[in-house]
């Protein structure tokens, strides 16, 4: 199986604009390591991670922060779904934060699983691309997250970044399923609610996670009881000593 370990990334690689990019067909492994776009040009960039072609991966103690786009699981070409269908990728321990979208995004009918992860400030104004969500699955993707955080700071973001991110996700609903896009509740909830949802023939499940605010959204049809706040917090504190450790670690 091939890993990547012990890694710092801090722009693309030289094949293109990921910086971690799978799509070999391979079963990845990537543990302990920090895919950090923050100081990147959102024009010279694409995903902080992608996983697609029929490769899958299991990432294990990471830090995957600042990209307009951060994670994404399935290619979105027609041609590529049977071998993206049923490949999966699996998050433990790990924080995904201070992004735009795509914390993940899964399509094609692959399959996502997150467990004890901290999913912060989706929506970033520094890293708006066209619209905000959290954790989205569609096209037949689908997610389940497992003990995990959806935390915000601040509902509040610039006014202009409100309409474009609210006019985008009119005009996906719109081009994924029609009319019937445009009679979905999710279509007009602002994208820095949207924590982890489905649609678009996607599911989305929520075990035992927590959210820091009310108008956070999960799955209301697939969101088990809530994680108890204490528990929650402890977890949010041992994530943030992994990636103070993390960032002391790896060679800058």
């Amino acid at each position: 199986m091939p890993s990547i370990s012990h890694k710092r990334i801090t722009s693309p690689s030289e094949l293109g604009g990921d910086g971690i990019g799978l799509a070999d067909g391979q079963q990845w492994e990537v543990s302990d390591c920090i895919i950090d776009f923050t100081d990147c040009d959102l024009e010279d960039i694409d995903e902080c991670v992608g996983v697609t072609w029929g490769s899958s991966a299991t990432f294990k103690r990471c830090v995957i922060r600042g990209g307009g786009k951060l994670v994404l699981c399935g290619c979105g070409a027609d041609d590529k779904v049977p071998v993206e269908t049923g490949k999966r990728v699996s998050f433990y321990d790990c924080i995904l934060e201070d992004f735009g979208r795509r914390g993940p995004e899964v399509q094609d009918g692959m399959l996502v699983d997150m467990h004890n992860c901290l999913i912060r400030n989706w929506g970033d104004p520094d890293r708006f691309t066209t619209r905000n969500f959290g954790s989205w699955a569609h096209r037949g993707g689908r997610i389940d997250a497992y003990g995990c955080v959806y935390w915000q700071d601040s509902f509040l973001r610039p006014i202009g970044q409100f309409w474009a991110d609210l006019i985008d996700h009119i005009g996906q609903a719109w081009n994924d399923e029609g009319v019937r896009g445009l009679l979905r509740l999710s279509t007009y909830i602002p994208g820095v609610c949207k924590g982890l949802l489905a649609t678009d023939g996607g599911e989305a499940y929520a075990w035992q996670c927590w959210k820091n605010h009310w108008w956070i959204c999960l799955p209301w049809r697939h969101t088990t009881a809530m994680m108890d706040k204490i528990d929650a917090k402890s977890m949010i504190a041992y994530l943030q000593r992994m990636a103070v450790e993390l960032d002391a670690e790896l060679p800058k």
